[in-house]
């Protein structure tokens, strides 16, 4: 996945039949398969009666549900973020089983994060400003964060946030593959010193996005966790509308700083260090 994206860029978002009409499908085939072997039955109980012989049955090897099966993982590791505030920050495709009868089993929480209940709050706060396309609040969260760059361009800081929490789509790319988008957003705004505490959420993002490329089904998180951010933070009295950048200083707690921070690990994350 990491060698296709930085050398190819990432495809556009998925556009195809949504997960009823894949499920509707499976299941006609399904009674397609029940109706012949009805069939074959009947036919291997006079064959075999007079030959000894019988005809194999029809089974037809069935796609997964692409579809259901990402729109699952997104619901459940949005619930633990913005819910639980505990999350395994490291859901690729081997952490995963496809169950016989269609569910799916989580395993390896080797790499569980917990959040604070600021940091909660802050991780839909952000996905809610994504979702909204709200420029205005996103910088304020990045102010109190403490990020640091030579220039504080705004338009690296918004595409350098999309890209770690949200999307991979060409629309931010703009053809460009991830080494190239990397390089030329570090040149036009340098920058040495931002936040930790949502790095962990940054690699569930990247993570499942990658497990949904691999099922040729590419996402934007906040399509699925922007809504939910939205009622998480009405639901706890601290609606989105409510919030201000003294606010945030308030609420967020303690803030974890470190050199290079999460804008370094994601590049290194991308060159496989």
């Amino acid at each position: 996945f990491k060698e296709r994206l930085m050398r190819e860029g990432a495809p556009e978002r998925y556009t195809g039949p949504p997960a009823w009409q894949v499920a509707l499908y499976l299941r006609s085939v399904r009674v397609r398969d029940a109706v012949v072997n009805g069939g074959v039955w009947a036919v291997n109980s006079v064959l075999s009666a007079f030959t000894g012989k019988r005809v194999s049955y029809w089974h037809t090897t069935l796609p997964p549900n692409a579809p259901r099966i990402v729109d699952t993982l997104m619901r459940v590791h949005g619930h633990q973020l913005m819910r639980m505030g505990a999350f395994n920050a490291d859901p690729h495709a081997g952490n995963f089983m496809l169950l016989r009868d269609d569910r799916i089993g989580l395993i390896d929480f080797g790499a569980t994060k917990v959040l604070t209940r600021g940091e909660r709050l802050a991780a839909c706060l952000l996905y809610a400003a994504i979702y909204r396309n709200d420029k205005s609040m996103l910088l304020d969260m990045v102010r109190v964060s403490g990020y640091r760059s030579k220039n504080f361009d705004e338009d690296v800081i918004w595409d350098l946030v999309r890209f770690g929490f949200d999307t991979f789509g060409q629309d931010l790319l703009r053809g460009k593959n991830v080494q190239q988008f990397m390089d030329d957003l570090y040149a036009r705004d340098p920058w040495y010193e931002s936040a930790s505490n949502l790095t962990m959420a940054q690699f569930l993002s990247i993570r499942l996005r990658g497990v949904a490329m691999t099922l040729n089904h590419p996402v934007r998180c906040s399509d699925w966790w922007g809504p939910l951010a939205e009622q998480v933070l009405a639901e706890e009295g601290v609606p989105y509308e409510s919030w201000s950048r003294e606010v945030m200083q308030e609420r967020f707690g303690p803030v974890t700083k470190a050199k290079g921070a999460a804008t370094s690990r994601l590049a290194s994350f991308f060159n496989g260090s």
